[in-house]
């Protein structure tokens, strides 16, 4: 009788010790994931954030899908996919702004210096340096941030590249650093190229419902629809037209809408199939996948895109009856 009212109290203790560290989430390994067959592959969100932002560039810039394979794969080997821009940079960018919206909504005086002071630096997302396994070229500096890298991309596919090698969709990892003269020895980067695939694609489209992120409701940063829409028109601004995003509300009854309606059948990555065929990214799902990467740092609850819609609470892709097939709708309320 003594061993199983000792056990019941044990189980029942063990059991709400559980339900407590579950209710508040000390044990959520939060991540996100693609999983290819059998493989699950995980980034952390500020990874998936960094690399959402590649991909949706590739996208802007209707290149193959393996620029944004290669830009992620470039950026794991020289900088993990983290940010190495100067916070304090962007923090003096971001509080020179504030003081000219003030003093500009104190004069009435136009704001437009003040929609221009509050551009904080470009994330930086490559390693800085020559080819340092090229000791001829290694004073050459190579490209840091989104727009370098792809303008240095573009421009070796045109033979005009730093190196003789010229990129092109065709190049394995190691060639396709050489071709961009990167710092980093160019055995190093294949390493990077499965996780580099598996991240890409969903992220630009070409694989609808791929990517999914797991988060914490702790500390959840306060909703920002005006925030989140103001990044994307800027990091799509060529897929995506100037009336294309429009934010509802604010704060967690705020929805942001992002309609892909004009986007031309041309635009976006593509992934050449046979001769001159070639698959198309979906900007729907482009849209929709930046969203939820986009989630931890924007206070995202949900989103919703075609038939299905991903929930912060659960974090999965889940079927929905009502269907968006022309916008993506993303909300803050965890209601």
């Amino acid at each position: 009788m003594a061993i199983t009212v000792v056990a019941a109290v044990v189980a029942a203790t063990g059991y709400g010790a559980w339900q407590f560290i579950e209710e508040n989430e000390y044990l959520l390994d939060e991540r996100c994931q693609v999983t290819v067959g059998e493989t699950e592959h995980r980034l952390t969100p500020a990874q998936t954030y960094s690399a959402a932002q590649l991909a949706a560039g590739a996208a802007d810039r209707d290149m193959p899908v393996q620029a944004a394979t290669d830009a992620l794969a470039v950026s794991l080997q020289e900088t993990q996919l983290e940010n190495h821009a100067d916070p304090e940079a962007t923090s003096a960018a971001e509080d020179e702004a504030s003081a000219e919206d003030s003093e500009a909504s104190e004069s009435g005086a136009d704001e437009s210096g003040a929609d221009e002071a509050a551009e904080a630096p470009a994330p930086i997302l490559f390693a800085s340096g020559g080819a340092q396994w090229d000791a001829v070229d290694a004073s050459n500096p190579t490209p840091r941030t989104a727009d370098e890298f792809y303008q240095e991309l573009s421009n070796s596919s045109r033979g005009e590249g730093a190196s003789e090698l010229e990129w092109s969709p065709e190049l394995e990892l190691d060639e396709a650093a050489q071709a961009l003269s990167r710092p980093h020895n160019p055995t190093f980067y294949p390493q990077h190229g499965e996780l580099a695939r598996a991240f890409a694609r969903p992220l630009t489209g070409v694989q609808p419902l791929g990517m999914t992120c797991q988060l914490s409701q702790i500390d959840v940063p306060g909703p920002d629809g005006e925030g989140l829409g103001e990044e994307l028109q800027a990091t799509l601004p060529n897929l995506l037209g100037e009336e294309a995003i429009t934010v509802e509300g604010s704060g967690a009854n705020g929805t942001v809408n992002v309609s892909v309606a004009e986007v031309g059948p041309e635009a976006g990555v593509y992934d050449p199939v046979n001769g001159d065929s070639a698959e198309r990214g979906d900007p729907l799902w482009l849209v929709a996948q930046w969203a939820v990467a986009a989630a931890e740092t924007y206070g995202v609850q949900s989103v919703h895109a075609g038939t299905h819609e991903w929930q912060r609470d659960t974090g999965r892709w889940e079927r929905v009856d009502e269907v968006s097939d022309e916008a993506v709708e993303i909300g803050f309320s965890r209601d």
